[in-house]
């Protein structure tokens, strides 16, 4: 069974609300939607490590659907950099938290590189729903019809006669 769609709108929605909930806290000054947005970003980047390990295994199935290569390539490029562009964030964020230094041009900095990982991330999110809306990849009918060939490897074992 594939995981990868089921887990995957996760760290979808709690890096956009996380970054806009970040927005709001640090042009207001408004201290709860800072850490809201603290919190829901550093839980979406966590969680969006597993979606990238299962986005790797679903790809390898969904590989062996015709044309789909070039455009599940850029799922991928665009999912993998969200997701160490999020985790970067939230380990940065988290450094400069615990010194009680995010303040002042830190915190328009993190926030620009904020919006970079939610467009990010949102475009990840659109290409992986153009993968199943136009090739039907992770539904069963679809999967189903797939062939795929399993290899043995050879053994170098020595025989006895």
């Amino acid at each position: 069974m594939d995981i990868h769609p089921l887990i995957a709108h996760f760290p979808i929605a709690l890096l956009l609300v996380g970054v806009a909930c970040d927005a709001i806290g640090i042009v207001t000054r408004r201290d709860f939607f800072s850490q809201t947005g603290y919190l829901l970003f550093s839980l979406g980047a966590l969680s969006a490590i597993p979606v990238a390990l299962t986005g790797e295994q679903a790809g390898e199935l969904a590989r062996h659907i015709d044309r789909i290569a070039a455009d599940l390539d850029d799922h991928d490029r665009l999912g993998t950099a969200a997701t160490l562009l999020a985790v970067a964030l939230a380990l940065v964020r988290t450094h400069f938290t615990l010194k009680k230094q995010f303040t002042g041009s830190i915190r328009y900095v993190y926030l620009a590189f904020a919006f970079v990982t939610a467009g990010l991330i949102a475009a990840a999110g659109y290409t992986g729903g153009h993968l199943v809306y136009r090739y039907g990849a992770g539904t069963e009918p679809v999967t189903s019809q797939i062939k795929v060939e399993k290899r043995i490897p050879q053994s170098d074992a020595f025989e006895s006669q």
